[in-house]
């Protein structure tokens, strides 16, 4: 019902002041009311918004709808899928093997280079390093050696003269000592073995040496004449006994008895002096040549000896002399054929048909040094691996597992054969020196490991099941397995230093065409498949991080309200996780627990699973940065 419009206008009454008529004071009252009426609606609705800012709970459960989720027994498989490049899973590495130099830490600088991603067949040129320096080293090295090898020849000959002079250093010795000995045989009249006594000693005069020999022939030359002259003194004598009986007859003159006197005395003279020889013969003459003869015999087997010895000596030194001068020669030797070497390796080929990829350093992919990369004028260092040559028929990814994860990957288990080992110890073992020479060469060991490098080793048991994604195949699943993780952990990415992930490699079993290295992809590993059902909640329901353990709560919906309730997890996979003690099969969870705690009440699963730092309960924050690798499986569990 409509109010009824005046049929008249209101009573105007005459002003106070101006004494004009004015309306009735009634309507003049309503509109003040409303006035004030709008102002207190504006003043609550200030208040209203004032108080919806500083209560967020508030806020957010008018402005967000409560999420529920009603728990329920599911399977439950277990996987880990994490982001990463493709690249051939038999790789033959193009690796730097110059030496280096008086380049100091680098070996040579690169002075042509093929173009990144070629295709390439098996020996073409990849790769020519600058050799200008090894070229002067070769020459020098060849001057080197030409004078190692003649000091070689030289000191060779040297054995020669030497031993010829030791030859005739020693015959002359023992003739002497042969002489000696004639000698000594010759005054004595016995060989040494008939004149040694069983105490080693020589007999002296007596029955030794007065039967034979020089000094036999002298004693009887001395004793004859001593009788001779015994007997002519016999003669004097009657004789002048004679001339003095003549005299006293008157048939001789006194001066005829004289002479038969003086003949007489005479006659005994010479018997006194003969005897006084053999006396001197038999007591001094007999002993100090003897004694001469013995001396001068010892002194030439000592000479005899001395001269073996000396001879020996020089016979060694001239030896080592000359094994010096081949070893310098061969030392020398080496090293030319080394630079030889090292200037061939100057120039890289390919082992094998397929792409070139260039090795890339860690450093360079986040803005590090541009050192170690491949291009024409940059420096390299010995063993640096520089390119690879990828078989495009096996491919696998390289992907990087989180640390809370990696002790669920199972890779392949490897068994040495050891078949590179045998083939060494042959080589160090063999009769040939060439062979055993070879053998401490690391090129002819690297030679040798190549050439069994798929017979190295043998699988004992395969990894774990995967699948794989290529970016650039969104359509394909490749069916794989996980070949190795590795032990030692390396750096998520340059914005997280702190968290540490394993590189896992993942083989795609099957040969796929037109794979190249570096696409994109994600690879799905199964950890566990499911055999049994689960009672099993969204991820996102559970509050706490992952330092609370395996007792977490969650909010579930009653009949009176949101009940905050402790559960204890078990497995998980990248969405759900398995609840074994708390909830019961019906309940429901919410699934935006933060509407109901508010912005800095607690940590929920959402914030762990970004990275991102969240406050917790009593407002003191803990964070870690994102993990590398895109991994989505890293709920908090025991």
């Amino acid at each position: 019902m409509t109010p009824a419009e005046p049929t008249s206008p209101p009573e105007l009454s005459p002003s106070p002041r101006d004494g004009k008529p004015r309306a009735n004071a009634a309507p003049v009252r309503s509109r003040r009311w409303l006035r004030r009426t709008i102002g207190l609606a504006l003043f609550a609705g200030l208040g209203f918004l004032a108080w919806s800012y500083f209560a967020p709970g508030f806020q957010s459960a008018k402005r967000s709808e409560i999420l529920l989720h009603k728990v329920k027994a599911e399977l439950l498989p277990i996987a880990v899928v994490e982001k990463g490049t493709l690249e051939s899973a038999e790789n033959r590495d193009v690796v730097c093997k110059v030496k280096a130099g008086s380049k100091g830490t680098f070996s040579s600088t690169i002075k042509w280079v093929i173009d990144d991603g070629s295709m390439v067949s098996k020996g073409q040129l990849l790769l020519e390093l600058d050799d200008s320096a090894l070229q002067e080293n070769f020459k020098q090295q060849s001057i080197v050696v030409e004078k190692a090898h003649a000091e070689w020849v030289k000191a060779d000959e040297d054995l020669t003269i030497t031993n010829k002079q030791n030859e005739s250093d020693i015959a002359l010795a023992v003739a002497a000592l042969k002489v000696a000995e004639l000698d000594l045989d010759k005054f004595t009249g016995y060989r040494m073995e008939e004149a040694l006594n069983p105490f080693g000693a020589i007999f002296g005069a007596g029955a030794t040496l007065a039967e034979r020999g020089e000094y036999r022939q002298r004693f009887d030359d001395v004793s004859g004449r001593l009788k001779q002259a015994e007997s002519d003194l016999e003669a004097y004598r009657e004789r002048s006994a004679w001339a003095e009986r003549s005299v006293k007859l008157g048939y001789l003159t006194p001066s005829q008895s004289k002479v038969e006197q003086t003949k007489l005395s005479g006659a005994n003279d010479t018997l006194g002096k003969l005897q006084k020889e053999k006396y001197i013969l038999e007591t001094f003459i007999r002993e100090k040549e003897f004694t001469d003869l013995r001396s001068k015999l010892e002194v030439s087997r000592i000479g005899s000896d001395k001269a073996t010895r000396q001879a020996r000596s020089k016979e060694i030194q001239a030896e080592s002399e000359r094994k010096t001068k081949l070893s310098i020669f061969t030392r020398e030797h080496e090293r030319l054929n080394e630079i030889e070497d090292q200037i061939g390796e100057c120039k890289l080929y390919s082992p094998q048909e397929g792409m070139v990829v260039y090795i890339k350093p860690e450093s360079s992919r986040f803005g590090g040094s541009q050192q170690g990369l491949i291009a024409q004028g940059e420096q390299v260092k010995e063993g640096q691996k520089m390119m690879r040559i990828p078989d495009l028929r096996r491919m696998q990814v390289n992907t990087r597992v989180h640390e809370a994860l990696v002790s669920r990957i199972r890779g392949d288990e490897r068994i040495s054969t050891g078949m590179y080992e045998s083939l060494r110890a042959g080589m160090l073992t063999n009769i040939h020196p060439f062979a055993r020479l070879m053998s401490q060469s690391e090129h002819s060991l690297s030679v040798v490991r190549e050439s069994v490098r798929d017979k190295e080793y043998r699988i004992a048991s395969q990894g774990q099941r995967a699948t794989v994604r290529v970016d650039a195949y969104p359509d394909r699943v490749f069916s794989g397995r996980v070949r190795s993780v590795a032990a030692v952990a390396s750096q998520a990415d340059f914005f997280s230093s702190d968290v540490k992930v394993y590189q896992t490699l993942v083989l795609i079993e099957e040969s796929v065409e037109g794979l190249k290295p570096d696409m994109n992809s994600e690879v799905t590993i199964h950890v566990e498949d499911a055999t049994e059902s689960v009672l099993a909640i969204p991820l996102q329901a559970v509050i706490g991080g992952a330092e609370s353990g395996p007792k977490r709560k969650v909010y579930v919906a009653t009949a009176t309200g949101h009940e905050e309730r402790e559960v204890v997890l078990g497995k998980f996979n990248d969405k759900m996780i398995e609840v074994v003690r708390g909830l019961a099969e019906g309940d429901e969870v919410v699934l935006n627990p933060r509407v109901l705690l508010g912005e800095n009440k607690t940590k929920t699963r959402d914030d762990t699973s970004n990275g991102k730092s969240a406050p917790t309960e009593g407002g003191e924050k803990k964070g870690g940065k994102k993990g590398g690798g895109g991994a989505k499986a890293k709920a908090p569990v025991a």
